[in-house]
């Protein structure tokens, strides 16, 4: 642990930031925002990294440990096929949903433990809600604690319930129930709870206690250059998201199966890319037929920057959505559902186009598609309003100020 520099010129505030993954800024899910959030806190204040590390994950970023006191990571749980179902099927029991057991540790509640022994942090800032079963630990010893929930998951798991039949639904009705149950046990032991989306305040308060609930519109890093705002060889449509998130998976599934053969009946030479980390048999299967599939590729900015089109029919979930900041910023032509632009303040028609319904969608892809100075005129418009207003100065203060509240209360 790197002890406190006098001439140092970042804060006081000391941050104990806890993930469940080490934060990249190369990451192939929405960990993404993590990393660029604590890259830039970490520059201005003193942030220790606490992580867990899935044996198929990378480290952690070598520009974030630089600029970190510590980073520590811990390995996480490596559990067989049945095993890793018998503890699914008891944390059901208990009220704990499949991905918090997955992020449960003892090496990792040890290590937490010893940090606020001997690093004794200001503020531990937990991120997302599977993670919010370490808070036990600076609760006891009334360290300041922050939950950062990105996408609550009692929410999105009951929307995947209605809209799932037979077998398959009592296992996800299992899930929705452990996820509330587990969110009303855990979210009023928190100081604060930030989300990224109006939508997210009215999914999390009513489990929250009495704990405030505030938002802070997730930002995304603007790159110096922008992609090709036409995209390149055939035209293509590009959906980019993590797998292992079932609203992604549900519009993967809508896109390929729905609306993108409805496209090239207007458009025949038409492509599709699915690109996103750990697609499972339910993604893979929709390839063929101009749909390809690209599983955890080490970099998507090939995909997007030959894309013609990036396109993001989201239904379901909360949040923002950081794979529609990045194709703003990037410069590129986006189509999106109102719920995956949700907290975009970006102008539907000027700098990206909205649409709800497949009819809508369709026509919105078909339009871009055909008319190739349309979509470099919304890809340049809406790479100069992400340069206006998507870095993360705003976010980052915004933080700062939540921990200085904090801190000030227990000074009262």
């Amino acid at each position: 642990m790197r002890p406190r520099s006098p001439g140092s010129s970042r804060s006081g505030r000391r941050v104990l930031v806890c993930t469940p993954f080490p934060p990249r800024l190369d990451a192939r899910h929405g960990g993404k925002a993590t990393a660029q959030l604590l890259l830039r806190l970490a520059e201005r204040n003193e942030v220790g990294l606490l992580c867990l590390r899935p044996p198929d994950e990378p480290p952690a970023d070598p520009a974030i440990v630089e600029h970190c006191d510590f980073a520590t990571e811990v390995p996480a749980p490596a559990r067989g096929w049945l095993s890793r179902r018998a503890a699914w099927s008891a944390g059901f029991l208990t009220g704990v949903p499949p991905w918090a057991v997955d992020c449960r540790s003892a090496g990792f509640s040890s290590a937490l433990d010893r940090l606020l022994e001997d690093w004794r942090p200001d503020v531990v800032e937990i991120h997302l809600q599977a993670m919010a079963q370490y808070v036990s630990a600076p609760a006891e010893r009334d360290v300041a604690r922050i939950l950062v929930d990105y996408d609550p998951g009692s929410a999105w798991a009951g929307e995947v319930l209605r809209g799932t039949a037979g077998l398959r639904r009592l296992p996800r009705w299992l899930e929705v129930t452990a996820w509330r149950r587990y969110e009303r046990r855990t979210r009023p032991r928190f100081d604060a709870i930030v989300v990224f989306a109006d939508r997210d305040l009215a999914a999390v308060r009513p489990t929250a206690g009495g704990t405030p609930v505030t938002r802070i519109p997730l930002a995304v890093e603007v790159p110096e250059r922008a992609l090709a705002p036409e995209g390149s060889g055939p035209p293509t449509l590009v959906f980019v998201g993590g797998f292992g998130h079932p609203p992604n998976v549900d519009a993967a599934c809508w896109l390929a199966r729905s609306i993108f053969p409805r496209v090239v009946r207007a458009v025949p030479e038409a492509r599709l890319e699915l690109v996103g980390n750990a697609p499972g048999e339910e993604i893979t299967a929709l390839e063929g037929g101009g749909v390809s599939v690209h599983g955890s590729v080490p970099d998507v900015t090939p995909h997007v920057d030959r894309a013609a089109v990036v396109v993001a029919p989201i239904r379901i979930g909360g949040s923002m959505r950081m794979k529609v900041l990045e194709a703003l910023a990037a410069g590129k032509a986006v189509v999106a559902t109102r719920r995956a632009a949700e907290g975009v303040d970006a102008a539907p028609g000027e700098q990206l186009l909205v649409a709800d319904d497949e009819d809508g969608i369709v026509e919105a892809l078909v339009e871009l598609l055909l008319d190739r100075p349309r979509r470099r005129t919304l890809a340049e418009s809406a790479r100069s309003w992400a340069a206006a207003h998507l870095g993360w100065d705003e976010g980052v203060t915004a933080f700062e100020e939540l921990y200085d509240n904090l801190a000030e209360s227990r000074r009262e």
